[in-house]
């Protein structure tokens, strides 16, 4: 009699785990903790709570990960495919596992689940390779072995895993990836400087009639990323402007010397840029991708606003919406994270090509970002960021603006050195809130250092936040 109850509880046990498990529907369900797709048959897994709501997870490495996070002990059930039988779902405590280089796994730990040590053997092709138990393979995640260190997915999460809100192309995606982002950044100057000194309107007037007090920049940035390869990101953005200036004017009246306060201002879509982030390498905590792109020209040149000295000027270079040539940027971006830690660096060229149809252009730009994070806690980290840029000067001039009138309508003021320090902080949100697909960032700074051809305008203090929304 004690055999037939034995028997009677393997059956229910059998038939339990296949009432159970659910057939995860491929090509349309997304991974709990990467919200990717899942595709593949081969590597796909299924945890079942306390309360039999079913989680589904595109690889071994995202359900570890997962399991990490939370509490293993809310799980009855943990599922995951038989490689050698696509589509079958096996007990994920009893199957043996495989990490083998041969064997690519959507988030890049290799890893590959079997029914038997046999079966697991049967695809053994190196000494390289590794079969763990499930016990082995969680304490391997655990200890940081290899998993959420190498599995750049999930470092993705990571609050700090992008750079401050104000580096752009920081960041690549995996396969399917669509993310969008909203920026608004202010930049304010203040006072005037000439080379590396502060520059008075007294000095300024002896060579022009206007003198520039203030201005603001004002940029609203929507950004697209989107990832047809794992290696390769590309990207789209576009700014909406406004520039407000307010100047001073000293003019000859009556034989008096009078000033008369003024203020210019434009606004309207700047230049589009498309870009491209093709990944190099990407190891254990350390990544290294090329940054390439085009700017079109979207931005207007053609700016003109009422002046006391003439109605519907033409406006100066620095308050034009775009650069009216074809701008080519080139550079790289290296990473490396560490379990509470992460630091990186980027530097970025930026070409003129041509004239643009005001006979002149831009000089070309180059910057250098280096950063550094700290994880204050699980989904908030703090950052650090220097950012050293040289300019190139203006080539040739446009013939409407009279360069005696104002600083900024003379090319000879445009070029320089500079370096920004910046702090900043960066938001995630756990991946099982509603919030999982949501980063938020802010950033503050200002010049430490300011070398500028001819008389310019001293920057003062910029800050810029925003919001990445990843919808795959």
């Amino acid at each position: 009699m004690k055999q037939y109850f034995v028997l009677l509880g393997i059956l229910f046990s059998i038939f339990g785990s296949v009432q159970a498990q659910e057939k995860i529907d491929y090509g349309t369900t997304n991974c709990q903790l990467c919200n990717m797709v899942i595709k593949d048959n081969r590597f796909a897994a299924q945890a079942i709570d306390q309360d039999n709501q079913k989680l589904y997870f595109d690889a071994i490495e995202c359900l570890l990960n997962y399991l990490n996070a939370n509490n293993e002990t809310d799980f009855k059930s943990i599922y995951v495919s038989d490689y050698a039988n696509p589509g079958s779902l096996i007990s994920a405590t009893t199957a043996l596992y495989l990490k083998s280089e041969t064997i690519k796994s959507p988030m890049g730990a290799n890893l590959s689940a079997f029914n038997s040590k046999k079966e697991a053997e049967n695809f053994k092709t190196s000494e390289k390779d590794i079969l763990f138990t499930w016990q082995q393979l969680n304490k391997a995640f655990k200890n940081k072995v290899f998993g959420t260190t190498s599995h750049n997915h999930q470092n993705h999460f990571r609050p700090d895993s992008h750079a401050p809100i104000g580096v752009m192309g920081d960041h690549l995606h995996h396969k399917g990836g669509l993310m969008v982002s909203l920026r608004y950044m202010n930049m304010m100057m203040i006072g005037n400087k000439m080379g590396t000194d502060n520059i008075d309107d007294a000095a300024i007037f002896q060579e022009y009639m206007v003198a520039p007090q203030e201005m603001s920049m004002q940029m609203y940035m929507l950004g697209v990323m989107y990832a047809p390869t794992n290696r390769l990101t590309l990207s789209a953005m576009q700014n909406l402007i406004k520039n407000d200036m307010d100047l001073t004017a000293q003019m000859m009246m009556n034989g008096m010397t009078m000033q008369h306060d003024f203020s210019t201002n434009s606004s309207g879509f700047g230049d589009l840029k498309l870009n491209a982030l093709y990944g190099l390498f990407s190891h254990n905590i350390n990544s290294l991708h090329l940054n390439v792109g085009v700017s079109l020209p979207v931005g207007s040149i053609k700016e003109r606003d009422d002046t006391p000295m003439m109605e519907d000027a033409k406006l100066p270079y620095a308050m034009q919406l775009g650069s009216g040539t074809f701008d080519l940027t080139a550079g790289a971006t290296y990473k490396e994270l560490y379990p509470s830690f992460s630091w990186g660096s980027q530097f970025l060229a930026t070409i003129r090509t041509g004239k643009n149809t005001e006979e002149y252009r831009f000089g070309n730009h180059y910057q250098l970002n280096l950063w550094g994070a700290y994880r204050l806690f699980e989904n908030v980290s703090l950052s650090g960021r220097a950012l050293g840029t040289v300019i190139g000067d203006i080539e040739g001039a446009d013939p409407q603006l009279n360069a005696m009138m104002v600083t900024t309508a003379d090319a000879e003021n445009y070029g320089g050195e500079k370096i920004k320090l910046l702090g900043g902080v960066n938001v995630s949100f756990p991946q099982t809130s509603a919030f999982k697909n949501i980063r938020i960032g802010a950033e503050m700074g200002a010049p430490v250092y300011e070398n500028y051809n001819g008389i310019q305008m001293n920057e003062n203090l910029s800050f810029v936040i925003g919001l990445k929304y990843s919808i795959l």
